[in-house]
């Protein structure tokens, strides 16, 4: 290979430069640097060693004229300081030896590896602003006794050339493992969201309102709400040693097994807990378990079984005042196979509110490094609320505490508002103005169930009174006539439905007075509006179908 002339050197350092901006992956950029290197050089070999951040080695990632392997086929690595490229890159000054095998800083296990014989070797430092990324080595020229100056100016501005490239595809890579590890941890969390209910679920007897804040962008808090039967429902709140995707994963499998295990809970919920234990000690790996406290509500008996297991009892308040419900400490799921459960019984009456959290709640701290602790945690919470501003308030008043601080753990909560039996569904009296109480009973009775606070309660009634009373005016002209009332819940929404057997109404003609226009009665579509979300007229060929949606939020 003859030297070629200064300027077709440089002009095809140029071209290199070009080149090496348009290489895709290590692979490729190697193979460009060492094979134009080698050119450019007229050198017998040249060679790229790169810094080993986690062991101070210089690896030799490429070479072109010997191989880059011992003979285990492993990279030869150059001890940290050792040899001459390893007093370049320390130094990050070139540097151009003439006769190498009498240099005492050769390092000749290289050439003893390789089977190469060294002569004369210039190595340039591959410089970013104080930091060294490695050095590239060119050995025994081609045509000429040693590298010369120019050499050295050349192979200076090449190997310029060669960091700027090594940091660009260092830069993308990383962009890119980035973009990959966000869309892992995003398909992490949409798996573990599919695993966790709604934030509330409305149910036949009871609200089971949820808030969670993870740590991180997946985390091993869990909750869940299960209806056995009519009756009764099994709900729980558990938190997973560890962060992160395994502690996801872990909730995962958990999750899965409650729900395989539904079947079998009967009377004894402590018992079922045990075999849970058994099942998760059995299948939990690497020291990890699960702290849950189980809720077992029956409404045919209006009872109440808890089971805590290595996670904190529950808090349970008649809207009046709060108190913390007396549970055995137990041993946390998956720890010890065998292990004997047992649950404490409580009564329950409607209106009462429920709530578990997660330790996390608890132990988070603010920007001055205090904890909420459970003291706070207790004293904080609000009285003579109704479930859902009650579960907002509790919410709110740690978000308040913690403020801007960051998470060191997940944080989750569950509500239990529970309602007891329904109301009589349906309704059937004769509409006139006498019977209009009996109506504003059903409504009140239904506009509780559904947990509303008295405010709103107050407004449902008042506009289903005055579409009751629209009815026995407009429908049956002031005579009565029957009247059929149904309620119940429905897709988290109260509905109400009024069905009568007068003349059928034309919904085109119904239009509300303004509020400015303070002259009695036409109020009736106006507060209807204002109060259900849904209003809708179903003339029929007898009568008419009105139905009421109110969204339970």
């Amino acid at each position: 290979m003859p030297l070629l002339s200064e300027v077709v050197r440089y002009k095809n350092l140029l071209d290199i430069a070009r080149q090496l901006n348009t290489a895709l992956c290590m692979e490729d950029l190697l193979h460009k640097i060492l094979s134009s290197s080698q050119e450019i050089m007229a050198a017998e070999v040249t060679s790229l060693f790169i810094s080993d951040s986690n062991t101070g080695e210089l690896v030799l990632h490429s070479a072109a004229g010997i191989s880059n392997k011992d003979p285990n086929n492993q990279p030869i690595r150059i001890p940290r300081g050792a040899g001459i490229s390893g007093s370049v890159f320390e130094s990050k000054k070139t540097s151009n030896i003439c006769d190498v095998q009498n240099d005492p800083r050769f390092y000749r296990k290289a050439d003893d590896t390789t089977g190469f014989v060294t002569r004369s070797m210039i190595t340039v430092p591959l410089i970013n602003g104080d930091h060294c990324l490695g050095v590239i080595q060119a050995l025994n020229p081609l045509d000429r006794p040693h590298f010369d100056e120019v050499d050295e100016e050349i192979f200076e501005g090449y190997a310029s050339l060669i960091a700027s490239a090594l940091l660009r595809l260092g830069a993308q890579k990383r962009e890119l493992d980035d973009s990959k590890a966000r869309q892992e941890l995003e398909l992490a969390r949409e798996i573990q969201r599919s695993f966790l209910p709604p934030d509330l679920r409305i149910l036949s007897t009871c609200q089971v309102r949820f808030a969670y804040f993870p740590a991180h962008e997946v985390g091993g808090d869990f909750y869940f709400a299960h209806p056995l039967d009519k009756y009764r429902t099994l709900m729980g709140l558990g938190d997973v040693s560890g962060k992160g995707v395994p502690a996801a994963l872990t909730m995962a499998r958990a999750t899965a097994e409650i729900k395989g295990l539904l079947r079998e809970l009967g009377d004894d919920l402590g018992a079922w807990v045990s075999q849970l234990n058994d099942i998760l000690a059995h299948e939990l790996h690497g020291g990890r378990f699960i702290g849950l406290t189980f809720l077992l509500a029956d409404s045919e008996h209006e009872t109440l079984k808890v089971c805590t297991a290595g996670q904190y009892a529950p808090l349970w308040s008649d809207t009046r005042t709060w108190n913390k419900a007396i549970c055995t400490p137990q041993l946390p799921l998956g720890i010890m196979p065998g292990y004997t459960y047992r649950s404490e019984l409580f009564p329950l009456a409607s209106g009462q509110v429920w709530i578990l959290f997660s330790d996390g709640v608890t132990e988070a701290r603010n920007l001055q490094g205090e904890d909420y602790t459970e003291e706070r945690f207790f004293a904080a919470m609000p009285t003579n609320l109704n479930g859902a501003h009650t579960f907002e308030s509790a919410v709110q008043g740690w978000k308040n505490f913690v403020g801007d601080a960051s998470p060191h753990d997940d944080a989750s909560l569950l509500m239990l508002d529970w309602r007891g039996q329904a109301p009589q569904p349906t309704l059937e009296i004769e509409c006139c103005l006498e019977n209009l109480c009996t109506a504003r009973a059903y409504f009140e009775k239904w506009g509780k169930y559904a947990g509303f606070d008295d405010i709103v309660v107050g407004q449902l009634v008042l506009a289903c009174d005055e579409a009751t009373t629209n009815i026995y005016r407009y429908a049956y002209d002031g005579k009565t006539g029957p009247i059929a009332f149904e309620a119940g819940l429905e897709d988290n929404e109260l509905y109400i439905r009024m069905i009568d057997q007068g003349t059928p109404v034309e919904p085109e003609k119904l239009k509300g007075r303004d509020l400015d226009d303070l002259r009695p009665g036409g109020l009736g579509v106006l507060l209807l509006k204002q109060v259900f979300q849904t209003v809708d007229y179903a003339p029929q060929a007898i009568g008419t179908i009105l139905t009421l949606r109110k969204t339970i939020s």
